[in-house]
Parts: structure tokens; C-alpha cells; sequence
């Protein structure tokens, strides 16, 4: 058993390296795009004073105001799939799949291709969504269309579907630890007092799963809110969302407006994962 003391010497002599490091690597470099984005013209100088015209400017373009609510609504799209999906793959794993080997092998089969760059896996699905891509010759196979469908790249659905395969996995992992840490007598006695399936479920065993649904949906809006690759490749110069424009503005030389929507970004993120972490306790993950 562990004597170390809460907020004693040596706790915090060993919380010290990590605590400079986060503030080297994180703090001070997100304090630091803040003050740029109060500094008034291109120009970089002690003398000049700071101001909040640059979001008055950002908020008064609606075309700026428009991709931070595209964002926001992909984001929320993004959580809305992968939730109902990965809870039903991690449902499937933990409660239908009895024999361990096999649970891990498609579990492997879920996780294996995340091991490969993301840059790869969005690139790989241009093939796929293309005018003669995979999914339009399977379509015009079975005779569900009659030419090739151009809504798949190069648009918003493309955009979805590279996306729904990207972070499913995440929403999915956090509900499997959850799922394997309820105890198996609880539905059992719930059956015996004759609850139906779908009782046992939604009275039990979601429940004890949200901590895991929750920190799942963090992982994917935090990813998918990021996220500048897949729209740029998957959706060409079409649709764009915050991470695009903080390139955009950046490449351009506008360092002070780029740090704005960097620090919008950064605050819809926090705001984001404030009210997910207000629904459920999450320190109960886990817990029997």
C-alpha cells in the first residue's frame, strides 16, 4: 500500500516534471496564441496596444460565423453517429460475443486499421467515393442507381462517412471497459423478477455504461472539432471548418485573425466538454 500523502513534499517533488512540462508544452504556448490574437494589425510590436476588433471583425463576417457553426453541427452529427454506432459494435462485443478469442479477434479487426497514419486513411477513401470509386461500381452492381452518384466526394456526406470511420473507435473502446465491469448478476437477477430485455437495459445496463458513452463523445467532438484533413482532402476546397480556416488565415500571413478563430476553436472545445462532463459523472467509469 502506497504512504504517499496528498499535497505532501513528495507528491508534489513528483508531480513537478509533468507539471512544468504541461506548462511549457500547453499553457504557455495557449497563452501565448491568445495575446496574438489582441494584437491590432499584422505587425508584431511591445508598443502596440491590445484589442478585441479582430473578434468583432470575425463575428461580423457572416461567412466566418457560418464554418464555426458548421463546425459545431458536424461535431454533433459526428457524436450522434459514432454514439449509436459504437455503442451498438461495443454491445455486440462484450454481450453477444461469448468466446474471447473471437471478441478479440474483431475487436483487433476494429483497431488494426487505426494503426496506420490518418493522413493514409483519408486519402485512402478518395478511391472510394470517387465518380467510379468502390461505392458507386458496388451500387451500379446491384442496380441500385443507374449511373454513378457525383454526392460522395467532394461534399458534406463524403465528409460524414471518412469521419464515421475514423472515430467510431473511439466512441466505441470507452464502452466496452464499461460494458465488461458490470457484473453479470445484475441483468441475470433483473430477468428472474421478470424485467424484458429492454427494461434490463435501459434501467441497468445503460446507465452504468454512460461514464463511457460520455468519454467516448468527448474523444470524438474534441477529434472531429479539429479536424482539417478530411475536409480538405475528402471535401476539396468546397466545405471548410475551423482548423481550415486557422491554416488559411495563417498561410495568408494574418497571424492575429488565425489566432482568433484558434482561440474561438479552443473555447468551443472546453464549452463542448464542460456540458458533457455536467450530464454524468464520469470518475464512476469503471466503478462496480
Amino acid at each position: 500500500m502506497s504512504t504517499l500523502r496528498e499535497r505532501s513534499p513528495a507528491s508534489y517533488a513528483l508531480a513537478g516534471p509533468a507539471g512544468l512540462w504541461m506548462l511549457a508544452a500547453l499553457v504557455v504556448p495557449t497563452l501565448f496564441i491568445a495575446w496574438v490574437s489582441l494584437w491590432a494589425g499584422r505587425g508584431f510590436t511591445l508598443a502596440r496596444p491590445l484589442t478585441l476588433a479582430n473578434y468583432e471583425k470575425f463575428f461580423a463576417r457572416p461567412a466566418y460565423v457560418r464554418v464555426l457553426g458548421d463546425t459545431v453541427q458536424q461535431a454533433l452529427v459526428m457524436m450522434l453517429i459514432t454514439g449509436v454506432v459504437g455503442y451498438s459494435i461495443a454491445y455486440f462485443l462484450v454481450v453477444h460475443v461469448r468466446r474471447p478469442g473471437f471478441q478479440l479477434t474483431l475487436f483487433l479487426l476494429l483497431v488494426v486499421p487505426f494503426w496506420t497514419s490518418a493522413l493514409i486513411r483519408t486519402i485512402a477513401w478518395i478511391p472510394f467515393l470517387g465518380v467510379n470509386g468502390v461505392i458507386n461500381q458496388a451500387l451500379l452492381l446491384i442496380g441500385a442507381v443507374d449511373r454513378p452518384v457525383e454526392a460522395f466526394l467532394f461534399s458534406r456526406t463524403g465528409i460524414t462517412l471518412a469521419q464515421v470511420s475514423f472515430y467510431t473507435l473511439l466512441a466505441t473502446g470507452p464502452v466496452v471497459y464499461t460494458l465488461r465491469n458490470i457484473p453479470r448478476s445484475l441483468p441475470e437477477a433483473a430477468q428472474c423478477l421478470r424485467a424484458t430485455p429492454l427494461r434490463v437495459f435501459w434501467r441497468i445496463i445503460f446507465p452504468l455504461t454512460l461514464p463511457g458513452v460520455v468519454i467516448g463523445q468527448i474523444l470524438v467532438f474534441l477529434n472531429v472539432m479539429a479536424d482539417f484533413a478530411t475536409a480538405q482532402a475528402i471535401g476539396g476546397h468546397k466545405y471548410a471548418f475551423l482548423g481550415n480556416l486557422v491554416i488559411l488565415l495563417y498561410e495568408s500571413g494574418q497571424l492575429a485573425f488565425a489566432a482568433v478563430v484558434a482561440v474561438l476553436l479552443m473555447l468551443a472545445m472546453l464549452l463542448g466538454v464542460a456540458v458533457l462532463l455536467k450530464l454524468v459523472d464520469i470518475r464512476r467509469l469503471g466503478a462496480p
